[in-house]
């Protein structure tokens, strides 16, 4: 068997994977595979499923293998998180990341002058993590009203970002004058394994200030 043949029925293959549910498989991919890279071979097979994906617009949308039938807070309220595994960019005197903590009286405050603040959440272990749950500090008009959502598989892996359908960076809507102490749950279009999160705010009113729940499931 020659290369290409091998080529088209390993893609054939991958196809029957794609569309799950469809009766019937049809071969739209043909041509020479992308150029391989011994070192990457993850980023290879996802260059492939890009293409396939690019040029088999009937197929379905890929999914993610890990979800969560029934998310649930991963800790941050009820502490199962401790102080020490919440960390930001910077913070104002009385309100550090570790009292960025959902129904908190008080919360997470960036410095002034922080124009790329964030806090961090270490989940310690790889955890299925499908939503953010965010509110403003009420005591003061101050709440974030846009933000990424960026996460580590593990604590050494390049940062990712949440993506949309279109595989662009997610932002999502936080909270606004109106809701600004009531919790603003936003899902994630697929879920990801992380051992990190992270929250980075975009636009704010006044200053960035978050308390926040992550939604989840662990894997153990």
């Amino acid at each position: 068997m020659d290369g290409a043949v091998a080529w088209i029925l390993m893609v054939s293959a991958i196809i029957v994977f794609v569309v799950g549910v469809e009766t019937k498989a049809r071969v739209c991919y043909f041509g020479p595979p992308p150029e391989a890279d011994p070192d990457n071979p993850d980023d290879w097979m996802e260059q492939v499923m890009r293409e396939i994906r690019e040029r088999c617009p009937g197929t379905k949308k890929h999914t993610s293998v890990y979800e969560c039938s029934s998310p649930e807070p991963l800790g941050l309220e009820n502490g199962t998180v401790t102080d020490d595994h919440i960390t930001s960019s910077s913070h104002q005197g009385n309100f550090p990341a570790r009292d960025g903590r959902l129904n908190n009286n008080v919360a997470w405050v960036a410095q002034w002058g922080d124009t790329n603040p964030w806090i961090e959440v270490d989940l310690i272990d790889s955890t299925v993590v499908c939503g953010v749950i965010t509110q403003g500090y009420y005591m003061y008009t101050h709440y974030v009203t846009q933000y990424q959502v960026a996460y580590q598989k593990q604590p050494s892996s390049v940062p990712e970002h949440v993506t949309d359908g279109n595989g662009d960076i997610k932002v999502f809507i936080g909270n606004t004058n109106a809701n600004g102490n009531t919790p603003v749950t936003n899902r994630f279009d697929e879920s990801m394994v992380a051992t990190v999160v992270r929250i980075e705010p975009t636009d704010w009113e006044t200053v960035a200030a978050l308390r926040l729940e992550l939604l989840g499931c662990r894997l153990n």
